[in-house]
């Protein structure tokens, strides 16, 4: 075996919707085909199992689909063999709970201060110990892939967390770095590194010329990097991000028009805010204390949230509800069916687009502020790389294509540049000397 065929190191982009692993060699880095398919992204679910199992990815759902429907009561739990004595929060007389949890957007609570985990079957699962499982998987492929324990990985971040306190940055985002890198230990890393995703976007490119930015459009963030080749050797001249992604346009469709058209308007505020999207349903699913509070608000509303909490349709009517956002990429208008909650409702591009136009504005402002740091203007740019799956949203395009022209416009693949360029990274730190930066 050579140089060349021994991994230096791995590149791991963990996202709020999928997440993937690059493989960094002497002379290459390759992304990781995962699954023994040929998809090179992991969906970011966590499954969780009474019995001690844990599982990511597509294994999650379909090991989920299999056995999310089995309960142990509370009078036949081992937790509470006295029937009162137990540690169990979720106990409670004539209850009962789950056998397995399913997570999806873990991401999002890596900066949340006042959020430390979750707690199931007596046992405290931290936001580390969550995203370990994630993590744990990538390195076990990519580990039988190469045929070596690799022990060192640069991990890829957002410019901003997602539910980062915007009163207190500093604090949110060293408890983001901290929970992530207790993640990549526990996943069986020793070596961590970490760097702004946005600028793994652009530095996994072969070639660079004059001014460029990346901008990563994701699922839980936005974020852009400018990279200033201009003076021969290219530097990050400018960096910025803000905490909207495309669950944030999923939740603003179902405000607008999902929720609305089941009923949902008449629960409380507090409640209906919280069905927005499946990172936050997953909250009230772990409170016992929602079911009672549903009991109280009776009729069709609290029927409907009975069946996405209780009775198995959440991930199915949240990817629903994703998938027609995706279509009206494509389409002008299109149709939302969720038959077990006899939801049928036409959707308007348009209509979707002017709900989301404050977010864009945003996005357009967070452009325009690395643009600012960088003292670069919008006509000194001569290519825009744009990444992730909320990229291919027609509005926003259209935005830069008004702020840059649509010829610098140049689509990066949606998922696997950034973890691309994060082997890069790990090229360049732990790599021949030749390639250090």
């Amino acid at each position: 075996m050579t140089a060349h065929d021994r991994p230096i190191g791995y590149g791991i982009d963990f996202g709020t919707s999928n997440s993937s692993v690059s493989i960094a060699y002497g002379d290459r880095v390759e992304v990781l085909a995962l699954g023994g398919s040929a998809s090179r992204t992991l969906p970011s679910f966590v499954y969780l199992h009474r019995g001690g199992r844990r599982a990511a990815g597509n294994e999650a759902v379909r090991t989920f689909l299999i056995s999310g429907h089995e309960k142990t009561d509370c009078w036949n739990c081992p937790l509470a063999p006295y029937g009162w004595d137990t540690d169990c929060r979720q106990y409670r007389k004539g209850g009962g709970c789950n056998d397995a949890r399913l997570l999806s957007g873990v991401k999002h609570e890596l900066a949340k201060l006042g959020f430390a985990g979750t707690n199931s079957w007596a046992t405290d699962f931290s936001v580390g110990a969550l995203v370990s499982v994630v993590l744990s998987r990538l390195k076990g492929e990519a580990d039988k892939t190469t045929g070596h324990v690799v022990g060192s990985v640069v991990l890829g971040h957002p410019v901003v967390f997602a539910g980062a306190d915007p009163q207190n940055r500093a604090a949110s985002d060293a408890e983001a770095f901290r929970r992530l890198e207790l993640a990549a230990l526990e996943a069986g890393f020793g070596e961590v590194a970490f760097l702004p995703e946005p600028t793994a976007a652009v530095i996994g490119e072969q070639a660079h010329r004059g001014v460029e930015i990346a901008v990563d459009f994701g699922g839980g963030t936005f974020d852009v990097a400018v990279l200033d080749s201009r003076g021969g050797t290219p530097h990050v001249a400018g960096i910025a991000g803000i905490a909207i992604g495309g669950e944030s346009l999923d939740g603003i469709l179902f405000e607008t028009i999902v929720g609305p058209a089941l009923g949902l308007d008449a629960l409380p505020s507090w409640l209906f805010n919280e069905m927005r999207t499946a990172s936050s349903v997953r909250l009230l699913m772990a409170d016992p204390g929602i079911p009672a509070i549903l009991a109280r608000i009776g009729g069709r509303a609290a029927d409907v949230v009975q069946a996405l909490l209780y009775e198995g349709h959440a991930y199915e009517f949240y990817g629903a509800v994703e998938s027609t956002k995706i279509a009206l990429s494509n389409a002008d208008t299109t149709r939302l069916d969720f038959e077990p909650l006899s939801l049928g409702v036409e959707v308007r591009r348009s209509t979707f687009e002017s709900m989301i136009r404050p977010e864009l504005d945003l996005i357009a402002a967070t452009i325009d502020q690395a643009l600012a740091d960088a003292r670069i203007t919008a006509g000194d740019v001569d290519r825009v790389l744009l990444t992730g799956g909320s990229a291919y949203i027609p509005a926003f395009r259209s935005d830069l294509a008004l702020a840059f022209g649509e010829q610098r416009l140049e689509q990066r693949d949606a998922f696997t540049a950034v973890v691309h360029g994060l082997g890069v990274r790990a090229q360049q730190l732990w790599g021949p000397v030749a390639l250090r930066v």
